[in-house]
This record gives structure tokens, sequence and C-alpha cells, in this order.
């Protein structure tokens, strides 16, 4: 007995060091934007704040801001290739955390897309049926002014759900000395809250503090 506890100890010994950072440094090095950094960059266009962060190997740029009456956000983004290869990127690894550890996920903008519409359309019949004075064959029918905002937000929500299928970004290779710019969607909170925005950009972790409304659509 006194001899296998002596080689389970030598065994033990003899186990390379391992440093608890190389698992980390594996998955990638965390970026994170800091206020007044060397590398950190800030400044507020149409009312939307403009975080960026400048690394040897890229230089990216984000905002966040709500896709108006949806029950969305968009995060724009843009990327700079400096190194000398190219560099994947996924928009769909990107995510956002909130005051309470809740995360939430990047949706595919075409599923996005769908349910705005899907959304605007349920309002836009919501509309043309509610508040109706008219009756005619006990049948109640909307009114002039009803049916014109229903058609209204019906129309509203498609064009902003084909702006999520047109600027959405999907998962891409950027060549060295190229750039990527596009938008990122995520599904809003229940109130106005602060994030820290986690975008994977080759084997570079980038984090970036962030805040939304949450604004739920509103179209009465």
């Amino acid at each position: 007995m006194k001899n296998l506890l002596a080689c389970a100890t030598l065994a033990i010994a003899l186990l390379p060091f391992q440093d608890p950072n190389l698992s980390a440094q594996a998955a990638g090095n965390t970026v994170r934007w800091a206020e007044g950094a060397p590398n950190a960059s800030s400044e507020v266009k149409n009312d939307t704040k403009i975080e960026g962060i400048n690394t040897d190997d890229a230089h990216i740029f984000v905002s966040l801001a709500e896709i108006k009456e949806t029950e969305y956000n968009r995060v724009w983004i843009q990327i700079f290739n400096h190194s000398k290869t190219a560099i994947n990127f996924d928009p769909q690894s990107a995510i956002l955390i909130n005051e309470k550890d809740k995360t939430l996920r990047a949706e595919v903008p075409s599923k996005a897309a769908n349910s705005i519409q899907n959304f605007g359309e349920a309002k836009s019949q919501e509309l043309s049926s509610a508040h109706c004075e008219n009756m005619v064959a006990t049948q109640c029918q909307p009114t002039s002014a009803q049916l014109q905002v229903s058609k209204q937000v019906a129309a509203y929500s498609s064009q902003q759900a084909q702006w999520v299928r047109d600027n959405g970004l999907a998962q891409k290779s950027i060549a060295p000395g190229a750039n990527l710019e596009g938008y990122i969607v995520f599904k809003k909170d229940k109130k106005k809250s602060s994030y820290t925005l986690k975008v994977m950009v080759g084997t570079q972790v980038f984090e970036f503090p962030v805040t939304a409304d949450n604004k739920a659509p509103n179209f009465d």
C-alpha cells in the first residue's frame, strides 16, 4: 500500500504544471472597452453612442439602438481587419448580458424579420376591428380612420422587417485590409437595462458596456 501511495505521489509530482490562464488564452483574449483607455474611443452621432476598440489585429465599433415599434434592438457593428490573415466573424456568437446576469443571444435576422412582420399584421387586424362605432347587419365595421391606421401599421412593420432582412449580418470571413459592417438583432428586455455586449472577432472577445430603453411597440 505504501508503495502504491508513493507511486501516486510521484506521478502527481511529475505532472507538467498547468497555468490556469492557459485555457483562457487558448479560447482567445478578452479586450474590454474602458473610458479613457488608449485603445478605446467614444463619440455620439444622432443621439447614439458609438464605442470603439483598436487592437493590432482589428478595429471594432459598436452602438445599440432600438428597432422602433418592434420587440427588437439592433447592434450596429463595423470591423476592420488590420492583420495579415483572414478573420472569421459569426454574428450569432454575440451576446448581451444584463445586470442580473441574464444572457440574450443574437437572433437569426430572417426569423426576427418574420416575427416583426407577423406582429405588425396581428396589430393591424386588431386596430381595424377595435372600437367600432358603426353597426351594419349586427356586424362591427371599422371607420375610415381605423382602416387608415391599420394599413399604416402593417406597412411600417413590413418595412422594418425588410430592413432587418437587408441589414442583418451573416457569418463571414473578413479578408486582410477589408472591413465588415451591418447589424445584429436582439430581443428586447421588459425594461430599461444596462448590458455587457460580448462579440467574438477571430480569437478575440470584445466587451462593451451598452444600454437600451427597451420600449415596447406602441401603435395606439
